[in-house]
């Protein structure tokens, strides 16, 4: 008797699974997670290879919770005021962050780098930078989550087995996608710093986009595009000055060996 009301149970949940809807999920979601992806590599980048995985899983595995509940709560999120705005300003110092942590990898001579890293183990500090990282992936992917939130609530319509499995699918596949982003960059340094000018443009379309700050924002001639190209200048310019303050910082080294 248990086992047939249990079967019941079951079958009345996936009474409204749809593969057609779970595709669309996946879709709607991957098509939406480009800038996820991209923050979420270049956060784990200059971590070493175990924990770059390690942050990226945990990540990931935050972003799944974290993306759930903002589905089921999409009503009350909508309402909370200069939401987007918010989230475009977080978003802009998580671009220049980026900088910054390059600047400091960069600033010293490959054998120092390594020297500093063992140091950093001695102390401790190696922990703090994978911390860091992986709240650095989570505040993000958050951040720029509400789209996505927003667009597979839509297309689940109320029907959680589906939203739950559609997500899974599309975050393990974002993962994956960005490991190889992480792996590139963390190769290839200058992808950061175009990394950091997407995730700016990006902040300043989520600006432009809020629902209390942008009809105020769009009485600026030509603003969808005056806002993103203003959070690229100063990523720009952000980026300029710490290549500038590396720069002195090894001309003072060099002269005073």
């Amino acid at each position: 008797m248990n086992m047939l009301k249990g079967i019941e149970e079951v079958g009345a949940l996936l009474a409204g699974f749809s593969l057609i809807g779970l595709l669309k999920i996946v879709l709607s979601d991957l098509a939406l997670s480009g800038d996820n992806a991209l923050v979420i590599g270049a956060s784990a980048a200059g971590l070493d290879k175990k924990q770059r995985w390690w942050a990226i899983l945990l990540g990931g595995g935050g972003a799944i919770v974290l993306r759930i509940l903002f589905t089921v709560i999409a009503s009350f999120l909508l309402g909370l005021p200069l939401l987007q705005a918010i989230g475009g300003a977080v978003l802009l110092y998580i671009a220049i962050k980026l900088l910054m942590e390059k600047g400091d990898k960069t600033k010293l001579p490959e054998e120092q780098q390594e020297e500093l890293v063992k140091e950093q183990k001695k102390a401790g500090k190696k922990r703090n930078t994978f911390a860091n990282a992986l709240l650095t992936i989570l505040i993000a992917d958050a951040t720029m989550s509400l789209d996505n939130v927003l667009a597979v609530a839509g297309i689940a319509e109320g029907h959680i087995p589906t939203l739950v499995i559609g997500l899974l699918i599309s975050i393990a596949l974002l993962l994956l996608g960005s490991a190889l982003i992480s792996a590139l960059m963390s190769r290839f340094p200058l992808l950061l710093d175009l990394a950091s000018l997407v995730l700016a443009w990006t902040a300043g379309g989520m600006l432009v986009e809020d629902r209390q700050l942008g009809p105020i924002l769009t009485h600026v001639p030509y603003a969808d595009f005056a806002f993103p190209i203003a959070a690229i200048i100063v990523v720009l310019i952000a980026d300029i000055f710490l290549w500038r303050r590396n720069a002195n910082a090894r001309l003072a080294e060099q002269t005073t060996k």
